[in-house]
């Protein structure tokens, strides 16, 4: 198994950890993130620093939101010993809606009365959640992938004259990730050509010229913005240059 970063599409959190009035914003995240880590690898190991990372806070806050979490029943934290010594803490889900058909990696979704009376499974963001996060997996783990990275790749350094790869894994996840917001090819060629024809000439911002610019949270934005107008050549004591 390839390092796991945390979720890059989508994080499900159940409507009983959303709404529950003890927790933080910032627990709700962080339960977030676990769910998604134990869809995706089955067990937790991201450390409290790489969380405080993914979530903008410190490590004492992550500390926090994981004892409220845990108070309230909705994971449970084990410290794995060698000998005397704590080597590595586990994560798992807690008692609340856990799933005893497949241990403590998932949860039922809430359930409904329908008009006939049956109790049913109310279908829920988990398979698109499970399915999304299991992409990026795919990527690390170099299962077979038909998206088009050689070709956008090809075009970014075609008229940027860069030597991106389209073999690069980060790259990878970026075109699967806009790609599954239902962005075309077509729609990256136009974030290409928009943001050479600004930033091409210009030494501050041609730098820039980067997958992980140009097909980042911004793709959608760049992809609004008009393309600039041609500058009309210089003239200077009659001569054009």
């Amino acid at each position: 198994m390839a390092e796991y970063e945390g979720a890059n599409l989508f994080l499900n959190i159940p409507v009983r950890v959303a709404h529950d009035n003890r927790l933080k914003d910032k627990d709700k995240l962080l339960y977030g993130e676990i769910y998604a880590m134990l869809n995706v690898t089955n067990s937790f190991f991201m450390s409290n620093s790489k969380l405080a990372e993914r979530l903008n806070c410190s490590e004492p806050t992550i500390k926090r939101s994981l004892a409220r979490l845990e108070e309230c029943g909705f994971i449970k934290r084990n410290n794995v010993y060698e000998g005397k010594q704590i080597v590595r803490r586990t994560i798992s889900l807690g008692r609340i809606n856990s799933d005893p058909r497949v241990g403590s990696t998932m949860i039922l979704p809430p359930v409904h009365e329908r008009s006939e009376g049956r109790v049913t499974s109310d279908p829920d963001n988990r398979t698109i959640n499970r399915a999304s996060n299991r992409a990026e997996e795919d990527i690390l783990s170099g299962k077979p992938d038909h998206a088009p990275y050689q070709e956008i790749m090809d075009y970014l350094n075609q008229k940027a004259g860069t030597s991106y790869r389209a073999s690069s894994k980060a790259t990878q996840r970026l075109v699967h990730a806009r790609m599954s917001e239902n962005f075309t090819v077509d729609d990256f060629k136009k974030v290409i050509d928009i943001k050479v024809a600004n930033w091409k000439d210009d030494p501050k911002m041609s730098k820039y010229l980067r997958p992980a610019t140009l097909f980042g949270t911004k793709f959608e934005s760049y992809l609004n913005e008009p393309m600039p107008a041609k500058q009309p050549p210089k003239r200077a004591k009659g001569y054009l240059f």
